[in-house]
């Protein structure tokens, strides 16, 4: 149970290339403050990818270090990005999920082009465009992207940030 804990508190630290359980759970906690629906999300799509990986019998090394269980955890966000909470699109999380760590071992048989986010970016992708055309309703209405000067209160080493990590809550970023 330990060692489950440890894969995937590694798997969200993989995210910003950390291979430590505890850089993961610190991660996942700047999400939790700002949403916990989308730590919820994240946690799903870890735990999906990482079983997708070990039910397909890929390398154990691999899946402990959390090499897997990332791509889930951004393919997991994502869903939370685009699609409201429903069931429709917890089970497109777990397809995408699931893809993402096929997608991951395809990259991880060849030595050309390392696959890092590839999988995540692939998977979504295809997510995306199935649901604009077979289901576009599951769709969330594209929003008006937050713009620099309305981010002019913040500290000048906050606005270098990703805006993902400090759109509510200037707490997240200090802890990623």
């Amino acid at each position: 149970m330990k060692e489950a804990f440890l894969t995937l508190g590694r798997g969200v630290g993989q995210v910003m290339f950390q291979n430590n359980a505890l850089s993961g759970v610190l991660m996942l906690a700047g999400i939790l403050l700002n949403s916990w629906q989308m730590a919820l999300l994240a946690i799903a799509g870890n735990v999906v990818s990482t079983l997708t990986a070990c039910l397909s019998g890929y390398s154990r090394e691999d899946i402990r270090n959390g090499l897997y269980g990332f791509n889930g955890t951004l393919v997991g966000i994502a869903i939370g990005v685009f699609m409201p909470v429903s069931v429709a699109s917890f089970s497109l999380l777990v397809a995408g999920a699931c893809l993402s760590a096929w997608i991951a071992r395809l990259f991880s048989l060849q030595r050309r082009v390392p696959g890092f986010t590839a999988p995540f970016i692939l998977s979504v992708w295809i997510l995306l465009a199935a649901c604009r055309g077979m289901m576009p309703s599951l769709l969330l209405p594209s929003g008006n992207a937050v713009t620099a000067q309305s981010l002019s209160f913040l500290p000048v080493s906050f606005k270098h940030l990703p805006a993902h990590r400090n759109k509510a809550n200037l707490v997240c970023p200090l802890l990623l």
